[in-house]
């Protein structure tokens, strides 16, 4: 496409009034002989421009080529056909195959995801198309391809839902989200999986007073953030994209913004369905039901400050008046979003469809964005403002309802996120900035500017030490002496009392390079199992006057003692994507524990765990659920069995006491589901501090022969 000048136009040229009435003509030839051919609007390589093309066919049985005079002012174009990549499965009871046993199982991470409202009678997602396509996908060794129609520009909103025209915290959550989906199926599928987020902006924008440049400068503040966050399963592209344009990549602001009516008009030519009644849609699909209703909710706040509140405002019975344009508004929604259905469809034919709005899960799979509390509201980015908790929670509000109790944070310059109020976040004189992490975590650095970098002995300790207790892990990064082992050994005890071992107070944590079965995997290379530090710390059992307690045998009461937080200094890290430390947030693991299973039930479990090797140890009559001490908020207790397939060295098995063994697998799949589990990559003099009851935690495997090191500290 070539580009067009807007400032000049030197003789020769093609104004821009001329080149867009061209294309209005070419639109209309488009929509005429997809009126008039029989057959369904196939793919086409590059530009399905005809016109450019030079393939102009005549109307059929005439010798007459077409004419913008010929065209009807409102062509009625079919719904294209599309024909499976793979026929229906019968029934899922066909899991003898290997690759369906492997579709059903990334389904159900789809569905732990979603959010389907699914009916009694109503069949399985895995027995309807997205098996066949999920299975598809697994016989020919391709990642699993899911679209999204989503992220269209922000509400026009801006005084009560949210803080500006661009991509903020919201925006940052709800791709990260998408990208841990993909992660988590590709934790069981080697070839991964790809959402891609179809941007229906443009099919809309128009109808809500949105220019088309706001349109194009959301999507590439999204796609900045799929790249700056490194998402590498999430990528995004535009309706441009789904009428097959050539070089859409290179698509510069300034063509966008002079073909975008004719991209919007073209799609409505080319796959409006035929005869397409959106109220009968409405009153008769339950899919579609509910979009309209969720479109009803939204606009109705969306506009209360626009032309149209202010336009029905000045009629008899302004409120019912409203309603009704809210309501007209909707239906056109219905018919604009159809169409787009539709060029989704032929694009993406082989795609799991998914929407983020509920659904009964047989034609999409509804996925939130921001999953809410449970009955909590949901709500997608581009509606809502992100309002951070002291605790690390995420929630999502309509701007207004915080704006006058909350903290504004502000980041390049633009409104980011609000954040509660609390001393916690204020370092006096020690300018701080701070990043929240998804799905847990914090990191502190000083503020942007800074110069020369602070010193780590300047840090107000005690206030890190109470961010930890209620978001671990909390990261200090960009102090300057944070590798100093004095200084690190003397703030530990400004924290709390130093637990030492037998060797002294602190354990540099690096590989030994042995590999026997009696050393500890601590100082090793090899991955961890999740667990909790001082698992097999005991210490005597004392009564009220501080005697030891002895049982009928005269044998000394042991009780486990496992230090409150763990403190780490990074001194040199494991090559890029090797050796995280991951970090599992009970808080999170009980927001997501799936029905039947309750905080109360799992509090009643104990557990036994048998160990061998270096650690040697049999411990009964574990609780799995324990109370924090400073929150009560409850806490998981676990180590994750540890065959001799993934180890060298001690293997540790678990048995529930009280309860099913099916809850090994049901609490090992949650604390690394990437909603509850944070994977940190560290960098060199990262101080981080842990709460050891508030999370778990683990190591992934790194390079044999990398220096990796950390120092730690235990203390209460």
């Amino acid at each position: 496409m070539a580009t067009v000048t807007v400032s000049q136009e030197p003789e020769g040229t093609v104004s821009v009034k001329q080149f867009t009435a061209l294309e209005q003509k070419v639109d209309a030839l488009v929509a005429r002989l997809h009126q008039l051919l029989p057959q369904p609007p196939q793919k086409a390589e590059g530009s399905r421009n005809l016109l450019k093309a030079g393939q102009l066919p005549k109307i059929p049985g005439s010798k007459q080529p077409l004419t913008p005079e010929s065209l009807p002012a409102t062509p009625e174009v079919g719904t294209p056909a599309v024909q499976p990549i793979v026929d229906q499965v019968d029934s899922v009871a066909c899991t003898e195959r290997p690759s369906a046993k492997l579709a059903i199982h990334i389904l159900e991470i789809i569905q732990r995801y979603g959010n389907n409202a699914v009916s009694k009678d109503a069949p399985s997602p895995g027995n309807a198309k997205f098996m066949a396509l999920v299975e598809g996908c697994i016989i020919k060794h391709e990642p699993v391809r899911m679209v999204l129609p989503a992220f269209p520009f922000k509400s026009p909103n801006r005084h009560d839902k949210t803080l500006g025209s661009l991509s903020d915290l919201g925006e940052e959550l709800a791709l990260t989200h998408l990208n841990g989906l993909c992660e988590s199926i590709a934790e069981i599928y080697e070839h991964g999986a790809k959402v891609v987020i179809a941007s229906d902006g443009l099919v809309y924008n128009d109808l809500m007073g949105i220019g088309d440049s706001e349109v194009w400068d959301y999507s590439t503040a999204v796609r900045k953030v799929i790249e700056g966050k490194e998402l590498h399963h999430v990528s995004a592209l535009r309706i441009v994209d789904l009428l097959g344009h050539s070089s859409t990549k290179d698509l510069t602001r300034e063509e966008y913004l002079i073909h975008a009516g004719c991209y919007r008009r073209e799609l409505v030519a080319r796959y409006g369905p035929r005869n397409f009644d959106s109220r009968a849609a409405v009153r008769e699909e339950e899919d579609t039901c509910m979009t309209y209703r969720g479109y009803i909710k939204f606009l109705t706040k969306d506009l209360m400050h626009s032309k149209l509140a202010t336009d029905t405002h000045d009629q008899q019975n302004p409120k019912k008046r409203y309603k009704e344009a809210i309501e007209n508004l909707a239906y056109q929604m219905i018919t604009r979003g159809k169409a787009f259905a539709c060029a989704i469809e032929a694009e993406c034919g082989e795609y799991v469809r998914l929407s983020i709005h509920p659904s009964t899960g047989q034609t999409k799979l509804s996925v939130p964005l921001l999953p809410p509390a449970p009955g909590g509201q949901l709500m997608t980015p581009w509606h809502s403002a992100i309002v951070v908790g002291v605790d690390g929670s995420y929630r999502a509000v309509h701007a207004a309802d915080v704006r006058e109790t909350h903290d504004l944070v502000y980041r390049d310059g633009r409104p980011y996120c609000f954040r509660e109020r609390s001393p916690l976040f204020d370092f006096g004189e020690l300018k701080v900035e701070f990043e929240h992490l998804y799905p847990c975590g914090l990191i502190i650095r000083p503020a942007a500017g800074t110069k020369p970098a602070p010193s780590y002995r300047d840090v107000d300790v005690e206030k890190v030490r109470k961010l930890a207790e209620v978001q671990s892990p909390v990261v200090l990064r960009g102090f300057a002496d944070t590798t100093d082992r004095e200084l690190f050994i003397s703030r530990a005890y400004e924290m709390g009392k130093v637990l030492p071992w037998t060797f002294g107070v602190l354990q540099e944590v690096k590989d030994h390079k042995r590999s026997d079965k009696l050393h500890n995997n601590v100082v090793s290379s090899e991955a961890m199992p999740m667990h909790y530090d001082g698992m097999f710390k005991f210490v005597t059992q004392k009564d009220e006057s501080g005697n030891d307690m002895m049982d009928e045998d005269g044998k000394e009461i042991k009780v486990q003692r496992p230090p409150k937080f763990q403190y780490f200094t990074s001194i040199a890290t494991a090559p890029k994507g090797t050796g995280y430390t991951l970090f599992a947030a009970s808080r999170l693991f009980f927001k997501y524990l799936p029905a039947p299973y309750s905080v109360e039930r799992l509090e009643a479990v104990r557990w036994r765990m048998d160990n061998d090797g270096f650690w040697d140890a049999k411990i009964a009559d574990l609780p799995l659920v324990v109370r924090h001490p400073q929150t009560n908020a409850p806490c998981v207790r676990w180590h994750e069995p540890w065959p001799a397939s993934k180890t060298k060295f001690s293997t540790c098995k678990i048995t529930i006491g009280n309860d099913s063994q099916d809850l090994v697998q049901l609490v090992d799949q949650l604390l690394y589901d990437r909603r509850v589990c944070l994977r940190f990559s560290w960098e060199q003099g990262d101080i981080l501090l842990s709460d050891n009851t508030a999370m778990l935690h683990t190591r992934s495997a790194f390079t044999g022969d990398c220096d990796r090191e950390l120092w730690r500290i235990h203390f209460d």
